[in-house]
């Protein structure tokens, strides 16, 4: 079994050579506090792609302990603003698969759904903006046992859609450059395949494949800090 840790201050997990000659994209989790008096908050889900416009994001995320639950996913202010089509998610608990969360989420957000020319959209935004917002939720009744620890919500895959990007002409795939926030005691054998938080494993790009996507998004867990003194 290969054991990875989390932390509140994001270490390098796994690394490839970011292109030179064009712009990143980083998608990433907040992270906020949360004790005794206050164990309900949202954690949005973060996209930075300045010059790097998308039109699309499939995204998988997991979390391990059982004294967090995320109730639900909402639109973040990207769709909302630039008047995106569709956005849907759904959850998957208990798995019991070996090194696999104890509940993952998928999200998927497109511009639009059917084309449409005629409807005005945006694909980005000069600042980091929400793509999603977790609304999240402690159990009251464990939060003492776990003050001044971290609770860990991170990228997760298992296939090679997962925690992927698409171009405005749908031509073109992004999926993870760099995963930050994660460290694995045996990170290159969980890297080679699925499942993995590594991000996306190298057969994820066909040397056969004419438009092969690109290693292109930085991937950055986040979480939940728990305090003593927090308050609503």
């Amino acid at each position: 079994m290969v054991a990875c840790l989390f932390a509140a201050v994001n270490v390098t997990a796994q690394s490839n050579s970011l292109s030179k000659s064009g712009s990143t994209i980083t998608i990433s989790i907040d992270t906020v506090t949360l004790g005794v008096q206050k164990y309900l908050d949202t954690v949005d889900i973060m996209l930075s792609a300045s010059g790097c416009p998308i039109a699309g994001a499939d995204l998988k995320i997991g979390f391990d302990s059982y004294a967090l639950n995320i109730l639900e996913i909402l639109r973040g202010e990207l769709l909302d603003s630039c008047q995106w089509d569709f956005f849907d998610s759904k959850a998957s608990i208990d798995q019991g698969k070996e090194n696999h969360p104890r509940s993952t989420w998928k999200v998927l957000a497109l511009s639009e759904f059917v084309p449409d020319s005629v409807r005005p959209l945006c694909y980005d935004f000069d600042r980091p903006v929400s793509i999603a917002r977790l609304v999240v939720q402690l159990d009251s009744t464990r939060i003492r046992i776990l003050l001044d620890s971290f609770v860990p919500i991170y990228f997760y895959w298992e296939d090679c859609t997962d925690n992927t990007v698409t171009n405005v002409r749908g031509d073109s795939l992004s999926i993870s450059a760099a995963v930050d926030g994660v460290s694995c005691t045996d990170s290159a054998a969980i890297a080679s395949k699925f499942p993995t938080r590594l991000g996306a494993p190298p057969v994820c790009i066909s040397p056969r494949a004419v438009n092969k996507p690109v290693r292109k998004v930085v991937f950055q867990s986040g979480g939940i800090r728990i305090e003593e003194n927090t308050k609503q």
